[in-house]
């Protein structure tokens, strides 16, 4: 496969490193995108010590500003785009009658919106070359609903990015730009970690798959990279599960 360049956001997060690890063992070069300095910058020297052509901004997506910058100095450094991974997210819980309007505007900005304002952004750069991959992260509360109502924010958004999903997937056929969403469940992550999720949360999680193991963001960002290369040249406006068998369509 030629080498493509790719934008992975949350890169310093479970999946997104996993990613990023794998785009560049296969020679990719990648710009990686998180609001996190430190592991944003581990991150980077660790690929760079293993030969990876890369670079990181550190960046904070609720920034609406900040969308079309990330683009630009993505092609400054590397020539152009050609794979996006949207693996930003966040998961703050909180009670129902604990949600602000400020609460619910920066979940969905980081969420939702940036996943609007950089794919609409990198498919003008793609639509160029007539190519292009687009990957996005859902749950399992598109599905069934969260655990409990202590996502609820975080679930609606993930129910906004799957019709996004696919609105720019048919937005994008006619220009050679795939668009699929990845859905994990029970992943490995800080978002699923004790500082994020309580304990009793991640055994009724696990009590619902039948594997009985929480995913590693590896398994995931295996499903990601295919998504991404030359060997998928068809799907597109579908959701790829990676969920041990907790959801069976």
């Amino acid at each position: 496969m030629d080498s493509k360049v790719a934008i992975i956001t949350g890169a310093a997060g479970g999946l997104g490193k996993a990613v990023a690890h794998l785009l560049a063992d296969k020679g990719h070069r990648v710009m990686m995108v998180d609001n996190r300095r430190d592991a944003l910058e581990d991150l980077h020297e660790s690929l760079k010590s293993n030969g990876a052509d890369c670079d990181c901004i550190q960046a904070d997506l609720i920034d609406t500003g900040g969308y079309a910058s990330l683009v630009s100095e993505t092609i400054a450094r590397f020539g152009g785009i050609d794979i996006l991974v949207n693996a930003a997210a966040i998961l703050d819980r909180k009670d129902i009658y604990e949600v602000t309007p400020t609460y619910f505007d920066r979940v969905f900005s980081v969420n939702a919106r940036a996943i609007f304002f950089m794919s609409r952004a990198v498919m003008a750069e793609m639509s160029k070359k007539g190519w292009g991959r687009i990957v996005n992260c859902t749950s399992v509360g598109v599905y069934q609903g969260g655990n409990t109502m202590t996502s609820i924010v975080y679930e609606g958004t993930k129910g906004a990015v799957s019709v996004l999903t696919k609105m720019f997937a048919s937005y994008g056929a006619s220009k050679g730009i795939l668009v699929n969403t990845v859905c994990p469940a029970g992943m490995k992550s800080r978002l699923q970690s004790r500082e994020h999720t309580p304990q009793h949360m991640i055994d009724m999680t696990l009590n619902t798959i039948p594997l009985k193991r929480m995913c590693e963001p590896v398994e995931v960002a295996r499903m990601v990279e295919w998504l991404v290369s030359e060997e998928n040249t068809y799907a597109t406006g579908a959701t790829f599960d990676v969920v041990g068998g907790r959801v069976m369509n």
